[in-house]
C-alpha cells in the first residue's frame, strides 16, 4: 500500500485549510470503508489524507423544523438509530440500517456514502427521493447542490478540489407522506445492492395520488428519479393495473450493466418486481 501523510485537522476551518492547499493530492477520510480499501488495492493514490472522525462540526443531525441538517461525519449507524430521523424519514433509517454489517455501519459515515458517487449507495435513493440538497464550503466560502445534481457519473460528482462536503439538508416529508425503501442483494446481509429503489406518495382524502418521488438505484451510472413512473401515478387512484402501468415504465427508464452480481436483463426484470412492491406498500 502506497504511504501517506497522516493529519488529523483540529476544526473545520483548519481542514478546509488543509484540503485548500493539498487539493487534488489530498482526501478525507472519515470511516473509511470505501477509501482505504481502493488505496490498499491501488485504485488511488493520496500524498495526505486528513482525518475528520472527531470534528463535532460535521458529526450531528439536528432538526430545524422544515429541514434535518446531518453532518458528513454522522456514521451510518447514528441515522439507523436516530428517533428523529425516523419521525422525519423514515425510509432514511431504513436505508442506513441495511448498509453492510453492524461493524460496517458504525465506522461507514452518510458523507462518505455520497461522496463514494457509487451507483448502489444506499443513503442516495431515499435522500434524493427526499430533495437533499449539500453543503459544500471551501475558503471561497459555502454553496449549496441538489443531490440530483451532484452526481455527475459512476465514481464522480461535481465536488471541487478545494471544496469539503460539510452538511446535508433534507426536507422532512411531513405529514401524510408513506415511504419506504427497498434493497435487493444477493445475501441478506453484507451485500452490495444489486438494485436498491426508495420512494415517498401522498394522496388526498378521495385516495388521488397528489405527488411521488421514486428513485432507483444500481440501474444506471447514477442514481435517478424514475419521473415517468412517477407521472405515471400522479393524479391517479393507484390500481392494480397502474402500479403495473408504473413498474413497467420504471424498468424502461433504467440502464443497468451485466456484472458479476446481475445481467442487464435480470436487473430490468428486478426494477419492475421491485418498483411494484415499493408502490404496493406506499399505497396500501
Amino acid at each position: 500500500m502506497a504511504s501517506f501523510d497522516y493529519i488529523k485537522p483540529t476544526s473545520l476551518n483548519n481542514l478546509i485549510n488543509y484540503v485548500s492547499q493539498a487539493k487534488l493530492e489530498g482526501a478525507i477520510l472519515a470511516g473509511g470503508t470505501d477509501l482505504l480499501n481502493k488505496i490498499r488495492s491501488g485504485l488511488i493514490t493520496k500524498r495526505a489524507l486528513f482525518d475528520i472522525s472527531d470534528l463535532k462540526e460535521i458529526s450531528a443531525i439536528a432538526d430545524e423544523g422544515d429541514n434535518l441538517r446531518i453532518g458528513a461525519a454522522v456514521r451510518m449507524r447514528e441515522i439507523a438509530d436516530s428517533n428523529v430521523v425516523r419521525d422525519s424519514l423514515p425510509f432514511l433509517c431504513m436505508a442506513a440500517g441495511q448498509m453492510g454489517s453492524p461493524q460496517i455501519r458504525n465506522r461507514a459515515t452518510v458523507g462518505g456514502n455520497i461522496s463514494s458517487a457509487s451507483p448502489c449507495a444506499d443513503s442516495v435513493p431515499p435522500l434524493m427521493a427526499a430533495g437533499a440538497k449539500l453543503k459544500l464550503r471551501s475558503q471561497d466560502g459555502d454553496r449549496e447542490v441538489s443531490l440530483e445534481n451532484f452526481m455527475k457519473d459512476a465514481g464522480q460528482t461535481s465536488i471541487r478540489d478545494h471544496e469539503v462536503l460539510t452538511d446535508i439538508i433534507v426536507p422532512k416529508l411531513g405529514v401524510g407522506c408513506r415511504s419506504h425503501f427497498c434493497k435487493v442483494g444477493r445475501r441478506k446481509a453484507l451485500a452490495i445492492s444489486v438494485i436498491n429503489l426508495a420512494g415517498w406518495l401522498k394522496t388526498d382524502p378521495t385516495g388521488v395520488v397528489k405527488d411521488v418521488k421514486i428513485v432507483l438505484g444500481s440501474v444506471a451510472p447514477t442514481a435517478f428519479r424514475a419521473k415517468g413512473a412517477e407521472a405515471v401515478l400522479k393524479g391517479t387512484i393507484a390500481t392494480r393495473s397502474i402500479i403495473q402501468k408504473a413498474a413497467k415504465k420504471a424498468a424502461e427508464e433504467s440502464s443497468p450493466i451485466s456484472d458479476i452480481r446481475g445481467s442487464e436483463k435480470e436487473r430490468r426484470l428486478l426494477v419492475e418486481a421491485w418498483t411494484f412492491r415499493l408502490i404496493e406498500v406506499l399505497t396500501s
